[in-house]
């Protein structure tokens, strides 16, 4: 069974979806609220929208920690934990050389892109969801 409201699948008995909460019992007869989804959710249906974009924003300040606050299972195609670290590397590199110019300005740019997604929206680089439907991705 499929939830109206946000597309999430369920079992076929449950009374509330388990992504979104909203009430699976419909009454017979009555139009349903709105046409099913075609395609998986994109990242701004998933669970990143409960996040907190402050707090997402300020934690993407340090070497990009709020891709991982926000779930996200990889950036530019590599594990999160892999791209945190390799930020770490180059955030050491660009204070050295440029006197921390440029490393706070990718750090400005990384606390703007954990922001917008924490939003619901696609931001700059491009980041796979942990969760598809309220369920881990294999």
């Amino acid at each position: 069974m499929f939830c109206q409201k946000c597309g999430a699948s369920n079992d076929d008995g449950a009374t509330f979806c388990s992504a979104c909460g909203a009430s699976l019992n419909q009454p017979a007869g009555s139009p349903s609220q709105g046409p099913m989804p075609s395609s998986p959710p994109s990242y701004n249906q998933m669970s990143v929208q409960r996040k907190n974009p402050i707090i997402a924003a300020l934690l993407g300040l340090f070497f990009g920690v709020g891709y991982l606050y926000l779930g996200s299972k990889k950036i530019l195609s590599i594990p999160t934990v892999l791209f945190v670290i390799i930020a770490f590397i180059v955030y050491i590199a660009l204070g050295i050389f440029t006197f921390g110019l440029l490393e706070l300005v990718v750090a400005i740019l990384l606390a703007y892109d954990c922001y917008v997604k924490a939003k619901g929206q696609r931001g700059i680089l491009s980041a796979e969801p942990e969760y598809l439907y309220g369920k881990p991705m294999t």
